[in-house]
C-alpha cells in the first residue's frame, strides 16, 4: 500500500462528559491504516487555568487496538469544564508513529464545553455536575477592550462580547482569560465549512451567528458549536438554527412573535453605550422592556447592525 503524502494533526474529541470523568480521543483518518503499523500515543495534561490554582494531572492516551485507522483514548477524572469564571484548558500531546518509528508530534489545546440549549433556554453545567440556566447578555465591541483589565469587569458584570468576524487571536485570548464570545460570521459558500470547523474547538465561542439564508445542506456541522441565525422582519427561521437573534424594536410585536418559540431567542437592540458597565445597564433595560411577558435566552446590544 502506498504511503500517505503528509501526516495530519490528529483530531481531538471527547464523549460522556460528567463531573466524574470524560473520555478523550485522538484519531487520524483511515489513509493511515492501523494494520500498516500506524499508532497514536501521548497524554492529556491539565487542567490549566489563569484565574485559579490547579493541580494538573497527566493521563496517557492508550491505543484502542485493531480498527480501520488509529484511535487512542484517555479517561480524564474530575474534568473541569470551561467557563468565563473558570477558563480551564488541557494540553494534549500526540505522537504519531509507524512501526514504532516516530513520525510526528503535536501539542493541542482542549477544553470541555457544557453550554447547551434546553426548552427554549441556554444552560451550563458546572464542575460539580449541577446544571443551571444561563442568560446571555452581551455588547458588541472588541476582545481587547473587554480584556483591558484581564476581563475582570466583564466577569463581574457577567457580560459577553459580540464580535463580528473574530480571528484566532480573539479566540485564543478569550479562551485563556475567560470571555464568552458571540461570533457573528458571514462566510462565503466556499469558506463556510472551514470557518465552522475553525470555530468549533474554541470553548469561548458561545455560539456562531449566520444569516438566515445560509445554506447548510452540504455542510458537516461541527460538534460543540451552537449555530444561531439573525432574523429580521418576517424571515423564516432555517431548519439548522439552534438559537435565534432578533431585533426587539417594538416590544409588543417582538413578544407576539417570539414568546412561544421552542428555539432559544436572544433579543437584540441597536443603542449607544460608553463602556461595559453602561452596556450591561442597557441589556437590563432591554430585558425590562420585554418583561413580564416572558424570559428570553439572552439580551444583547450593538451600536451598528449585525449585518
Amino acid at each position: 500500500m502506498s504511503q500517505p503524502n503528509s501526516t495530519p494533526t490528529p483530531k481531538l474529541f471527547y464523549t460522556n462528559l460528567n463531573s466524574v470523568r470524560v473520555s478523550v480521543y485522538a484519531s487520524i483518518d483511515d489513509k493511515f491504516c492501523w494494520a500498516d503499523g500506524w499508532r497514536i500515543d501521548g497524554d492529556v495534561y491539565g487542567p490549566h487555568c489563569k484565574l485559579s490554582d490547579t493541580l494538573p494531572a497527566r493521563i496517557k492516551l492508550q491505543d484502542l487496538g485493531a480498527g480501520k485507522s488509529p484511535l487512542s483514548s484517555a479517561i480524564v477524572p474530575d474534568p473541569c469544564p470551561w467557563s468565563a469564571e473558570l477558563p480551564a484548558t488541557y494540553k494534549v500531546t500526540t505522537n504519531i508513529s509507524q512501526k514504532d518509528k516516530l513520525i510526528q508530534s503535536n501539542v493541542q489545546q482542549l477544553a470541555f464545553k457544557t453550554l447547551t440549549t434546553n426548552s427554549g433556554k441556554l444552560q451550563l453545567t458546572d464542575l460539580n455536575g449541577f446544571t443551571k440556566r444561563w442568560v446571555l447578555r452581551a455588547a458588541a465591541g472588541t476582545v481587547s477592550s473587554a480584556l483591558s483589565d484581564g476581563g475582570e469587569e466583564c466577569r463581574e458584570l457577567r457580560l459577553s462580547r459580540i464580535i463580528v468576524d473574530p480571528d484566532t487571536d480573539d479566540y485564543s485570548r478569550a479562551t485563556e482569560q475567560g470571555l464568552w464570545i458571540i461570533a457573528v460570521c458571514n462566510p462565503s459558500e466556499s469558506t463556510l465549512q472551514q470557518q465552522l470547523d475553525s470555530l468549533s474547538p474554541w470553548p469561548c465561542v458561545a455560539c456562531c451567528i449566520l444569516p438566515a439564508e445560509t445554506d447548510l445542506n452540504n455542510i458537516e456541522q461541527p460538534d460543540d458549536l451552537l449555530l444561531g441565525t439573525y432574523i429580521t422582519n418576517n424571515q423564516v427561521v432555517p431548519d439548522w438554527a439552534e438559537l435565534i437573534i432578533a431585533d426587539a424594536i417594538d416590544p409588543i410585536k417582538f413578544n407576539s412573535r417570539w414568546d412561544s418559540s421552542v428555539i432559544p431567542v436572544i433579543a437584540h437592540q441597536l443603542t449607544s453605550y460608553n463602556n461595559d458597565r453602561n452596556a450591561r445597564e442597557k441589556c437590563a433595560a432591554l430585558q425590562a422592556s420585554l418583561a413580564p411577558r416572558t424570559n428570553y435566552a439572552g439580551y444583547v446590544i450593538s451600536k451598528q447592525p449585525l449585518y
